[in-house]
């Protein structure tokens, strides 16, 4: 069950990347961070009503809260080095670090996957790269003078600082949300949540007050971050569940899957092509889920 809902989490987060994705081409990051952190409580509320779950301790929602500021910490990150680094670097370093990060989470709390879902994982953490990378044509020219070769250098560690802090950040969210107690039902998602969406929603002040006030949402907008919110907090509810059935050691990297969804819908939507090393990704991707769902 764990094995299903990990490829459950990965379909919503990642058609959900989709839907964001395109709203922030329109409008401001902090603006769809914002909104679709707080947006998405409603339905994440009305859940956890509908459940009758009584509110958990204050560590349940301190974990939550750790959650929240991983998330935003690795937004920020990953945001920023996708605009000063290269893609083809950026995302699958921020990928593969988060799945990772799951992974050896995982062992250190003793868990011990058999040695075919062991190479699944290998295999899923590979397809997640190569699904992530995006293939750019312009290279850094060899001959360069010595100033623009250090500051190439400089750039290049700073492409790598940002990437590895997306997705350390990023992979400690699932930490948090998996160390959370099973009586807390769903309530550190909404402790992160609220967490997230203030940070956000403080940093979009700022810019108001700095002179960028952003345009107002269209109905196109409100669509489209409405519905990013509710597949990212379906994504995130059963992340939660998929770690309290099974292995973290196994659900991170099937869940890391999630950019294959997102490389689909640009597929069938935007008609976007996908490159040599994409293809083959889904291959392995395929074949790692096969292995972790036998193991």
């Amino acid at each position: 069950m764990a094995f299903l809902l990990g490829v459950l989490v990965a379909a919503s987060i990642g058609s959900g990347d989709f839907l964001s994705g395109i709203a922030a081409r329109r409008m401001r990051t902090s603006v769809v961070v914002t909104y679709s952190q707080l947006w998405g409580l409603v339905p994440l509320v009305i859940y956890i009503v509908a459940s009758d779950r009584t509110v958990p301790p204050g560590w349940d929602h301190l974990l939550g809260v750790f959650a929240g500021l991983g998330l935003v910490v690795g937004i920020v990150c990953l945001v920023r080095g996708l605009a000063v680094g290269r893609m083809s670097v950026v995302a699958p370093t921020t990928a593969s670090l988060g799945a990772a990060v799951g992974v050896v989470y995982g062992f250190i709390v003793g868990e011990r996957p058999g040695v075919v879902a062991i190479v699944g994982v290998v295999l899923a953490i590979s397809a997640v790269v190569m699904i992530a990378h995006v293939a750019e044509h312009h290279e850094t020219d060899t001959q360069a003078p010595p100033a623009h070769a250090r500051a190439t250098v400089a750039s290049r560690a700073q492409e790598m600082a940002l990437a590895s802090g997306a997705g350390l950040a990023l992979g400690s969210t699932q930490i948090f949300f998996a160390a959370a107690s099973e009586d807390a039902g769903m309530w550190p998602v909404a402790s992160g949540r609220v967490t997230a969406g203030v940070l956000a929603g403080a940093f979009l002040l700022w810019r108001v007050r700095a002179g960028g006030r952003p345009a107002p949402l269209t109905a196109s907008d409100v669509r489209l971050v409405a519905g990013y919110a509710l597949l990212d907090t379906l994504g995130t509810c059963l992340l939660i569940e998929a770690f309290r059935q099974g292995f973290v050691s196994l659900v991170a990297p099937v869940a890391a899957l999630f950019p294959a969804a997102t490389v689909l819908w640009a597929r069938l939507i935007l008609h976007d092509r996908m490159n040599r090393g994409q293809i083959v990704g889904f291959g392995l991707g395929a074949a790692g889920l096969v292995l972790i769902g036998l193991g």
